[in-house]
């Protein structure tokens, strides 16, 4: 009877280590690399926000032409990189988001929450993210909301109907604009700048911005830039070929718009 009760008691063990095992796996498998079925309501911003990657990144890996996607899509999701973290007795969402310069919204929903209730040991993934965007020169800019409804503003006003990545370059040159000495150093001043953009001017920056063009906004205040670092956009259709902006050097095309310095 002592020896059934010892194997007994290894098999036990061994069905334990085996079930660690697989789950240890299984979250490995979620925090890399994966395959994502979309499901009805999603977007790439929502599933970029699950997984710690951004929209653009998605789009980019899945080589799609535009942000649109339908359930029942299987979409790539390089790995976002990012942290893990164990709940820590004492711990809410909103001081564990402080210490990585991320939201307990974003937390939330990278882990599939539905709510912010959390229990020490818990292990949650932390996405990449930040509060202020960082120059290339090392430098930090806090953004406001009231900065993200200009940019969307200028977004949906300026580059509607253009590919997804062209509506994040649009944003990004606003924001990269704030950064050189020749502009102002706000994002209100940079719209607002005599004659700087023609949406402003013809009055289709004051429409209602929709969801992609928030998106957008967001990603470039994030710091994606697509633009390459470009301080002016124009379409090459609607230029005369003697204006002064073919002087500048061009450094990418997306949808209708060139992006130069």
């Amino acid at each position: 009877m002592a020896i059934k009760r010892k194997d007994h008691t290894r098999w036990r063990l061994f069905l334990l280590v085996t079930f660690l095992l697989t789950g240890l796996l299984a979250f490995a498998g979620t925090a890399a690399a994966a395959t994502y079925t979309v499901q009805p309501g999603d977007t790439l911003y929502l599933i970029g926000q699950r997984y710690g990657i951004s929209a653009w990144d998605l789009q980019k890996a899945n080589n799609l032409d535009s942000t649109w996607i339908y359930p029942g899509q299987t979409l790539w999701v390089p790995d976002g990189g990012g942290n893990t973290y164990v709940v820590q007795p004492g711990d809410t969402l909103f001081f564990i988001g402080q210490r990585y310069g991320v939201t307990a919204d974003q937390i939330m929903a990278a882990n599939g929450l539905s709510s912010d209730i959390i229990y020490p040991g818990q292990t949650l993934r932390i996405p990449n993210g930040t509060r202020t965007a960082t120059a290339s020169r090392g430098t930090s800019y806090s953004y406001s909301s009231s900065d993200l409804d200009l940019l969307a503003h200028l977004v949906y006003g300026e580059a509607r109907g253009e590919p997804y990545a062209g509506q994040v370059a649009v944003a990004a040159v606003a924001i990269n604009r704030t950064r050189d000495g020749r502009f102002p150093s706000t994002i209100a001043g940079v719209i607002y700048d005599v004659d700087a953009f023609t949406s402003v001017n013809d009055g289709q920056f004051y429409l209602t911005p929709d969801a992609t063009a928030y998106q957008a906004a967001r990603e470039a205040l994030r710091g994606y830039d697509p633009s390459g670092g470009a301080l002016y956009f124009w379409n090459p259709a609607e230029v005369p070929a003697d204006s002064w902006v073919w002087t500048r050097t061009i450094i990418t095309t997306i949808g209708n718009h060139v992006f130069a310095r």
